[in-house]
């Protein structure tokens, strides 16, 4: 089944069209994303490493789920159902926090990719031996360390997906806007 994405203006509004992931990534029409980062008591953040057979990053490491939205769907159900679908991790909405939203535009890997990405973090204890990998998403799973991911982000180390902006976000949510 093609999957189909609501369209949104340059101004992250919804326009009433939806159109095809193949088409959006093509044409560049701006669609929305997201990501959820996990931290556990310890300080330490959830990674995943992207699947070799992924078009863009495989290989590298990354935020702890993310995804489209698909049409009609909420940012943050679509947070939840990509957490559960690429590790089988299970958290209710009441556990996430919204973090932010940005908009990014990546013309790489032969697409023209322009997102309104939502940022989310849920604290959760995950043993990773006990995570289920789908397998042609994500290769492996870590912890980190917040101070290690930190330095990484900072120096914009190349084992990283360029997802920034996300990564940025999870930085001043850790380090200033808890309550």
């Amino acid at each position: 089944m093609e999957e189909l994405f609501d369209v949104l203006n340059e101004n992250g509004e919804f326009t009433g069209e939806t159109i095809s992931r193949e088409k959006a990534h093509v044409d560049g029409t701006y669609h929305r994303a997201v990501v959820l980062f996990l931290v556990n008591s310890k300080k330490q953040v959830l990674l995943q490493k992207r699947s070799l057979s992924k078009k863009k990053w495989g290989g590298y490491w990354d935020v702890t789920s993310g995804g489209h939205v698909e049409a009609g769907e909420l940012g943050l159900m679509s947070a939840i159902r990509e957490l559960d679908e690429e590790l089988g991790i299970k958290v209710k909405p009441e556990d996430v926090r919204y973090i932010g939203c940005r908009r990014t535009q990546t013309p790489k890997f032969g697409m023209n990719d322009n997102h309104f990405n939502e940022y989310f973090v849920a604290f959760k204890e995950v043993n990773v031996m006990k995570v289920k990998l789908q397998k042609d998403e994500v290769d492996e799973v870590k912890w980190i360390d917040f101070a290690d991911f930190k330095n990484m982000v900072r120096n914009k180390n190349a084992s990283l997906t360029e997802k920034w902006a996300a990564y940025e976000y999870l930085i001043m949510f850790i380090e200033y806007g808890q309550n």
